[in-house]
């Protein structure tokens, strides 16, 4: 299993997370900011959204990582398989549906930092090496990363970062795609906020 997860990391290049394309602020409701950027070759925008808690980092670093690999119930997801498992590096497949487009499927590696500050960061990429075969009807999704970082703030609490990039393949306009997915990363990011408070009080 060590193995596997060695090979996985290998495969799990980074540069797509050093991006310097400045983000523009695209809205701001309820404390939260979510901004977008362009991807080069790509019709498709980068967006991220950013929020301050109460919560403490190491919570979010918890119970995010859990959710993220092991409850598969995230927006759109349908499917939620662990490929491999470990403390901080897991590999998954999923299937997910969404309005307009035809149903996707992937697999992901999802890699979690401790970083010595005392924050925390946990980075995914579409890994596709180690997904099973395509189903009739899917389409395979092979351009998707992101982040969540989760930085401790002077005044007590944290504020929570959350990037998304994900190509739907295949033949879809752009403009059908880019509200759902400016609203997944808002749904994403306070859907982080309330699994960390139920992991908080011993629940999922």
């Amino acid at each position: 299993m060590i193995a596997l997860l060695l090979l996985a990391l290998a495969q799990f290049p980074m540069d797509v997370f050093e991006s310097t394309t400045p983000f523009a602020e695209l809205e701001k409701r309820d404390g939260l900011t979510l901004s977008g950027r362009d991807v080069k070759g790509s019709p498709y925008r980068e967006y991220r959204a950013e929020i301050a808690t109460t919560l403490p980092v190491e919570a979010m670093c918890v119970a995010i990582f859990e959710w993220g690999t092991k409850h598969g119930d995230g927006p759109g997801v349908t499917l939620n398989k662990v490929l491999q498992d470990g403390d901080d590096v897991r590999v998954l497949y999923n299937q997910i549906t969404q309005p307009i487009v035809a149903k996707r499927d992937f697999s992901l590696t999802v890699a979690r930092q401790r970083l010595p500050d005392g924050n925390c960061r946990i980075r995914f990429r579409t890994t596709n090496e180690a997904a099973p075969p395509k189903p009739d009807g899917f389409v395979r999704m092979d351009k998707l990363w992101g982040e969540w970082f989760m930085e401790a703030v002077p005044a007590g609490g944290a504020k929570l970062t959350y990037t998304l990039f994900s190509d739907p393949s295949g033949s879809v306009p752009s403009f059908l795609v880019h509200g759902g997915q400016r609203k997944s990363v808002i749904d994403s990011t306070l859907m982080a906020l309330e699994k960390t408070k139920r992991f908080q009080a011993g629940g999922k």
